[in-house]
């Protein structure tokens, strides 16, 4: 059986995607898992054309629900605990420091994992902070997750974790806020529940004003995915969401001043980070 969507339909849908995501798919890398994607979702709604599939998206999804199975189907998310470690090492080292010294006693530092995919990342950092960092005795320390697929902010909210996932931690970490499980690993009852998963779009401004002000904002291995345009327009967002002298971090194969001129470089050991 031919597939529902043909190639002149993928630049259609493709558009709409950008539009709502800022995600830019390509013909040759995307086409077959959209197209198989499309069959499947089609035939759960007993949608008998893409058309028809296409309308259901734009025009009766009031809640977003499509969209969201749309997103979830499409986006990728590979990752592991203490991945690219050096920056959650300069985040306690260097960056905490900093940010305890000039904000308020009163007032909670507060960072931002986006996107988060399954909790690796904000819970990376949550461990680099309680195992090296005597800050969070002091003050509060709040840490935000948001992913735009719903299905991985469940999981992360789960604290369940594969082998794979917690390859990078050393054993003795490992042994203090985990139990063994038969799926891998469980996360600790002390430390679950202490990032705030959310299911969050970048592009909606809306959702995004709601999260607040941050003083530190991870972002990495996400911009690669954008277009030039879609990449200013996230880097942009980051800035008016972060506190005056705010950092911003990404991944390794990023950088910020090939995107914006706004943020002042800096460089940590061998760490870029973005500063407001």
């Amino acid at each position: 059986m031919a597939n529902l969507l043909s190639k002149e339909n993928f630049a259609k849908i493709g558009e709409f995607i950008y539009r709502k995501s800022g995600i830019y798919l390509e013909v040759e890398k995307h086409y077959a898992k959209l197209a198989k994607y499309i069959d499947s979702r089609a035939s759960e709604l007993e949608l008998d054309s893409f058309r028809k599939y296409f309308y259901t998206l734009r025009f009766d999804d009031r809640e977003g629900v499509e969209f969201q199975e749309l997103m979830n189907a499409i986006t990728v998310n590979e990752t592991y605990f203490f991945r690219e470690k050096d920056q959650f090492e300069v985040l306690v080292n260097t960056i905490l420091p900093e940010l305890h010294k000039r904000t308020p006693s009163s007032k909670p530092i507060r960072i931002l994992s986006s996107p988060c995919s399954t909790g690796e990342e904000p819970y990376s950092m949550i461990l680099h902070i309680v195992e090296e960092n005597n800050i969070v005795n002091e003050r509060d320390i709040e840490v935000v997750g948001i992913d735009i697929d719903s299905k991985v902010i469940n999981k992360a909210q789960t604290g369940k974790y594969s082998d794979r996932s917690i390859h990078a931690i050393p054993k003795n970490i490992l042994s203090k806020w985990f139990d063994k499980a038969p799926f891998g690993y469980q996360l600790g009852e002390d430390l679950l529940g202490s990032v705030d998963f959310q299911v969050a779009n970048i592009f909606d401004k809306a959702e995004m004003r709601k999260l607040g002000k941050f003083d530190v904002i991870f972002s990495r291995n996400m911009l690669i995915y954008f277009d030039d345009a879609s990449r200013k327009e996230v880097a942009m967002t980051f800035y008016d969401m972060l506190n005056p002298g705010g950092y911003v971090l990404l991944g390794h194969a990023e950088y910020m001043s090939r995107i914006v001129s706004v943020f002042n470089a800096k460089k940590v050991d061998k760490t870029l980070i973005y500063q407001k």
